[in-house]
Order: C-alpha cells, then sequence, then structure tokens
C-alpha cells in the first residue's frame, strides 16, 4: 500500500485519480442537478484526513481526497441557495475494508473510528450546514496541527505516520 510513487504499479493508481475524481465527479453533478431541479436535497462526499495535507508514499490518493475536499466545499456555496446542501466528510482510519484491500495492517494505524461514527459526525454536520466536517477529535487535532506548523515539518510527520502504519509494497 504504501509505495513511492516512482515504486508503485501504474495501473492502480491510474484507478485512483478516476473513481476519486472523475466519478465523484460526474455522480455529484447529475444527482446536484436533479436536486438543485426540485430544490432540495444533501449530497454527502467522501473526503479524507488525508485530504488537508501532502502524504508521502500515498501521494495520489491524498490529491485526489483534496480534490473532494476542494469540489466539495465549493459545491457547498454554490448549492445552498438552490436548497441543496453539499458535505465532505473526512474521516480518518475506519473500520472497514480499506485497509484490507490495500494490502495493509489496519491495527498499526491507530486508533479508528466505527462507519457508524463517521455517518453521526456526517449528519449533524450536514444538519448544522457546514460546509466539511473531520470525523474524530484525534483527526481534527491532527488536521489542524498540519495547518500550523510548517509545510516540511508536517510532510515528514506526516510520512513517518505512513510509514509505520503498515506493509510497504
Amino acid at each position: 500500500m504504501h509505495a513511492d510513487l516512482a515504486d508503485t504499479d501504474r495501473d492502480r493508481v491510474r484507478d485512483q485519480v478516476p473513481l476519486n475524481v472523475a466519478v465523484l465527479t460526474d455522480l455529484t453533478t447529475v444527482y446536484l442537478q436533479r436536486m438543485a431541479e426540485r430544490g432540495s436535497g444533501a449530497i454527502i462526499n467522501v473526503a479524507s484526513v488525508a485530504a488537508f495535507q501532502p502524504v508521502p508514499h500515498l501521494a495520489v490518493y491524498a490529491a485526489s481526497k483534496a480534490y473532494v475536499l476542494s469540489l466539495s466545499e465549493a459545491l457547498w456555496w454554490e448549492a445552498k441557495r438552490r436548497g441543496v446542501k453539499v458535505l465532505a466528510v473526512c474521516p480518518g482510519a475506519t473500520e472497514t475494508g480499506f485497509f484490507e484491500a490495500a494490502g495493509a495492517d489496519g491495527d498499526s494505524v491507530g486508533p479508528t473510528r466505527s462507519p457508524s461514527q463517521v455517518v453521526d459526525t456526517a449528519l449533524r454536520a450536514l444538519e448544522n450546514g457546514k460546509p466539511s466536517v473531520v470525523d474524530g477529535v484525534l483527526n481534527l487535532v491532527a488536521t489542524t496541527v498540519s495547518k500550523l506548523v510548517p509545510q516540511r515539518i508536517s510532510i515528514a510527520v506526516a510520512e513517518f505516520a505512513v510509514r509505520h502504519s503498515g506493509p510497504q509494497s
């Protein structure tokens, strides 16, 4: 899962961008247009805590999730006058099949959140009219700190965390 881009399977990397960027954009566009026509609805896009900073060894994933965050926050502004709510939810490690599918050890990423916790966070934020929300206190602290420290340090810390969160491939 955690390989440098220079060492990564090109097909696997190439699949991330269409899924996390193109497919998400297409689906969001289709549903946003329908919701805007009827004057109501809600869209929740799943970004990630990785969206807040460059993450070595997960560069394409983090960049694609930064796109999801940016797109969703911009659409939050555009859609609200049409009666449609848009939210980007940014979870960290969550108890799903993600780590297994990525070939990583989910136990080594630290505390995880349950899918129901992430959903509860997202629904509360949607109800409160927020453009985005970070799920979990530890994740919120991490994303806040990453904005406050120099970028070189933030990237180094992200690299350290990823390098120690599972097997390298």
